[in-house]
């Protein structure tokens, strides 16, 4: 599934894919870190209900670019700083369309640094509810 010179968004869209078995979209309980275990610190875990959004999992590589922890913070706590507005507006668009997308841009973080980063944004189900219950995604990044 990985080779050498695709990006983390392609990976991840490629796993995506091939859990979703016919469906729209895979359930979130579809999701191994043990298929993904070489990405899985680049990668997140988003709750989505209703209009509120909280991480869930946040890799270590993720944790150092925002400069703190975030699992188990809902994004309007973070949105203003040091989480991106182009990110937020992203997850909100993926839960509306149930479809996924990528996303790039820069945000200061907690610690002063500036941060590019490069992201996509996945659907996932729930097997209690249809429509879009999480987001999960991957996030490459370099400080300046």
């Amino acid at each position: 599934m990985n080779t050498p010179n695709q990006r983390l968004n392609e990976v991840l869209l490629e796993y995506w894919q091939s859990l979703r078995k016919g469906r729209p979209m895979p359930l979130e309980s579809d999701v191994s870190p043990a298929d993904i275990a070489g990405l899985w610190p680049h990668c997140f875990l988003v709750h989505a209900e209703k209009e509120t959004f909280r991480y869930d999992y946040l890799g270590t590589a993720l944790v150092e670019a925002y400069g703190d922890d975030l699992t188990g913070h809902e994004i309007c706590e973070t949105l203003l700083f040091p989480h991106p507005d182009s990110l937020f507006a992203t997850f909100q668009n993926v839960k509306t369309s149930g479809q996924p997308a990528m996303d790039e841009g820069e945000f200061t973080n907690n610690k002063g640094f500036v941060i590019k980063y490069r992201s996509v944004v996945l659907p996932l189900g729930h097997r209690s509810d249809a429509g879009v219950r999480f987001l999960f995604g991957g996030m490459r990044w370099k400080a300046y």
